[in-house]
């Protein structure tokens, strides 16, 4: 077919399919799908390498008669335009299963695609072809084996390949599903049975999935689907031999592997297509020597989101209302990076599966590298550029960046050196913004703005255009007012050039898409619908809803009646009935703000071997802890805290503020599980505790405030936690919550005997605190001061035979050891008890 006759977006996303789905027989193999012996040897005939005495990777041969046995479940595949597919000889299921013995020019560019993903050079691809699949450590097998935590290697020792203690469970994606866990592999049996559940609600989802007729939208929501039931299946197992364990990626899940094929399989072949040397590079004679092609093929797309902060925190407005709007702020930063990651996708006539990574304002997308590809992107540049400036002032705005990498790059001894190089280009890029420096900068737009109705109330900025409640916002400020209130009303999103009127949607044109929410998909032409819906509440039930699907949405605290609690009702939920139902405590908001430490160097230094799929499955698995587990936890033990945004590597959070103090340490001490408990994995927050009428800048201002000393602690070891203006280490923050619980047990066993610890004497411990660490020699004495307001305020009212027992075993022993060894940073813990004990 000629080139310009073609649909490039659907012949590309049938090469997106077949490619997504070449490994499918390793879940059906494992499930031990019903197939009949002579079927499974035709088809080990037609798909799989012959060795010595029998044919090899069998999963070849499964992936086949999986996709045969889903026909009806699939888009048609084998009538009408069918290109690049030739229905006498390159069906889907022969350039999926034909990978590990390919016949024709398509099979060949999924199976070069399969081992650029996983980093091969043809010498160690051919070591790797030689070992038998299967093979696991300590006999476990084929159907045992589970997946190796990618977080728990990070920084391996560089002599062994150490076998991690921690797997991840074989179960379907849902918050509690996303942790390692100690393993068992159980027996055969049991291991089998867990595929054949797996495998069993899989297909039943499959068979429910909507757009079966439109292969582009179809597409985006199987990838969401194979994801869910695919994220925890190993894409290969660990293999032995001579008693060691062989470099196999077995910390790579069958989805992540899979994707990378994908998007690199659709990149080679669109930029052999439109060079028109498909059938020349990819002959039977040529592609033996795939991994000597040193042509820079792909063009790697990092968008990038700036000034997110300035974008979520701006407002002039006051706070009666702030959290729906922070809401809908921050829900449009993920809703803009979504948009413009499809607009590129859009304008190159790219699948969704192209979208490698999308996570915390960036996405990255592999394209071909041609001419023609860079002069579209330049265009969707300046439509990106001129809308943010517009919208925003420049304040704002999503770069694109581009990276050029040949076959060579992906090989396991170049690929950090390509990664190193899209940090640097994406660094570069930071510092053009709008190409104002470029040859043809943006025109002086600011001189043309006209504000016949004032400023907009919310931001104070741009000119206000719609009425509401009696005063002007402008359009960008009263839809992200529309998303706060819409998010917690609707579960979908419905993308398109136009929307229903019936339907509530956004007002502005974003990229020239429509945005509409909804309950269920109504009537349009949609270019995508996405599922935003928050995780059941069990934590257990599959994140799939039967569309393709975005965490993009947080959890907001509502009272009985559904709607969002504003931050002064927040504020007053830290107020609660002493033992005698007397209300105690401050009301008062915690900020928490906090990252993960030196992500950027676990991406491109933490990996003992990177490839281009551990580098997406790193990236997902880090964004899943964030965006699915940290929202769903939020509402089930901690409702009254909002999330502001959870996504990428960080997270800041607005609620009561000792539900906040609690909330921080659960993060530390989940992530440190997320992390198979890798002392390299951790993170640094800032904390701290305000007025809810404060001026919702001023929140941002003095949790970043607080987030960066705790960045600096310790000559920047980082791993800390700053707590009412003290800096500690995550263990010494522990010991003081531990040291809080013993003040409030104490103070109610005095309570028992009829005794106060008075506010007065804790108030004084605060003043010791301070001499404790103070160098000047006459401070020396807070020993002799402990005692004394000891004895003279607390334990000379208890009855006489008491006094001892308790001085020794609770006051010294306890408060006294913490004011020895920690002296200032037992303010954390005496701050923390005396605010729930304040009179409300």
């Amino acid at each position: 077919m000629n080139i310009q006759n073609a649909n490039l977006l659907e012949a590309s996303s049938r090469v997106a399919f077949a490619a997504l789905v070449h490994d499918l027989g390793k879940f059906a193999e494992r499930a031990e799908m019903a197939v009949a012996k002579a079927e499974i040897d035709q088809r080990k005939k037609d798909y799989c390498p012959k060795g010595s005495s029998k044919y090899t990777h069998a999963h070849a041969a499964y992936s086949a008669l999986a996709l045969q046995a889903l026909k009806g479940m699939l888009p048609d595949f084998q009538s009408g335009d069918m290109f690049p597919f030739d229905t006498s000889n390159e069906t889907l299921i022969a350039a999926a299963a034909g990978h590990h013995e390919p016949k024709t020019s398509l099979q060949r560019i999924v199976a070069i695609a399969d081992r650029l993903a996983s980093g091969f050079e043809r010498s160690n691809f051919t070591e790797y072809e030689r070992l038998q699949e299967g093979d696991a450590p300590n006999g476990v097998g084929l159907h045992r084996a589970r997946q190796w935590p990618m977080l728990e290697t990070i920084y391996p020792d560089q002599q062994n390949l150490k076998e991690p203690k921690q797997r991840f469970p074989l179960k379907a994606l849902a918050p509690e599903t996303l942790f390692p866990g100690g393993w068992n592999p159980g027996t055969p049996d049991e291991a089998k049975a867990e595929y054949r559940e797996l495998w069993d609600a899989f297909i039943s989802k499959l068979e429910t999935l909507s757009h079966r007729n439109r292969l582009p939208l179809w597409l985006d929501h199987f990838d969401s689907l194979f994801l869910t039931f695919t994220h925890a299946i190993p894409s290969a197992t660990v293999s032995r031999e001579n008693g060691r364990f062989t470099k196999i990626p077995t910390d790579v899940s069958l989805y992540d592997h899979s994707k990378a094929v994908a998007a690199l399989a659709v990149a080679l072949w669109r930029y052999h297509l439109e060079n028109g040397t498909v059938e020349e590079v990819f002959s039977k004679s040529k592609w033996n020597h795939w991994d000597e092609h040193d042509v820079a093929e792909f063009l790697l797309i990092q968008g990038d989101f700036s000034g997110i902060q300035a974008f979520i925190f701006d407002s002039a407005e006051s706070t009666s209302k702030a959290a729906k709007r922070l809401r809908g702020r921050s829900f449009m930063v993920s809703l803009l990076t979504e948009l413009a990651a499809l607009k590129v996708l859009e304008t190159l006539e790219l699948p969704s599966t192209s979208q490698i990574i999308n996570a915390a304002g960036r996405f990255l997308i592999v394209a071909p590298n041609r001419e023609t590809v860079q002069q579209k992107l330049e265009g969707v540049r300046r439509e990106l550029d001129e809308w943010f400036l517009q919208q925003t002032f420049g304040q704002s705005g999503i770069a694109l960046v581009t990276t050029e990498a040949s076959r060579q790059d992906f090989h396991k001894e170049r690929f950090a050196a390509l990664m190193d190089r899209l940090f640097v280009d994406a660094q570069r890029r930071k510092r053009q913004r709008f190409g104002l420096c470029g040859e043809t900068p943006p025109a002086p737009i600011f001189e043309a703005v006209d504000y016949p109705n004032g400023p907009c109330v919310v931001d104070g900025h741009k000119p206000g255009e719609i009425l509401a409640e009696g005063k002007y916002r402008c359009r960008l400020c009263n839809d992200q007012i529309t998303a706060g209130d819409q998010l917690v009303k609707q579960n979908l999103l419905l993308i398109g050039y136009t929307v229903p009127q019936e339907l509530p949607a956004l007002e502005a044109s974003y990229f020239g898409y429509r945005v509409a929410f909804a309950r269920e998909e109504k009537g349009g032409d949609w270019l995508r619908v996405w599922d935003f819906a928050l995780p059941e509440a069990d934590g257990k039930t599959p994140l799939w809803n039967g569309y393709a699907r975005r965490a993009i949405n947080a959890h907001v605290p509502r009272n009985e009646s559904g709607e969002l609690l504003d931050f002064e009702t927040i504020a007053k939920t830290a107020i609660v009935p002493d033992e005698s139902g007397n209300p105690r405590g401050v009301a008062a908001l915690g900020i928490l703000k906090g990252d993960v430490d030196n992500l950027g160097a676990i991406f491109r230094k933490g990996l003992e071997h990177p490839t281009f799929a551990r580098m997406a499955g790193l990236s997902r698995q880090v964004n899943a802890f964030f965006a699915i587990w940290l929202p769903w936890w939020c509402s089930k033990e901690f409702p009254n805290t909002y999330t502001v945004f959870a996504g990428g590597d960080d997270f800041f959070l607005i609620g009561p503020w000792l539900e906040q103090i609690h909330l921080a340490r659960e993060i530390c001490k989940a992530l440190r599980l997320y992390g198979g408990k890798n002392p390299k994995v951790h993170l640094s927050a800032g904390l701290v505790m305000t007025k809810p009428d404060l001026p919702v800048p001023a929140l941002d201002s003095l949790a970043e405030e607080a987030l960066q000393h705790a960045k600096n602690h310790a000559d920047k070891t980082k791993n800390a936690i700053t707590c009412w203006n003290r800096t500690v280490s995550w263990q010494v923050f522990e010991e003081m919550m531990q040291a809080e619980e013993e003040l409030t047990t104490l103070t109610a066993l005095l309570a028992e005997e009829k005794v106060e610890m008075s506010s007065g004497y804790l108030y004084s411990l605060l003043d010791l605190c301070d001499r404790a660490e103070s160098p000047r020699p006459e401070d020396q004495l807070w020993r002799s001061w402990f005692v004394y307001r000891t004895w003279r305020f607390v334990v000379d009212r208890l009855p006489e035979e008491k006094r001892e027992p308790y001085y020794k075993d609770e006051f010294v022993a306890k408060i006294g050891k913490r004011l020895l060894c920690r002296s200032g940073d037992y303010k954390i813990a005496l701050f923390t008890h005396l605010y729930q004990r304040r009179e409300a």
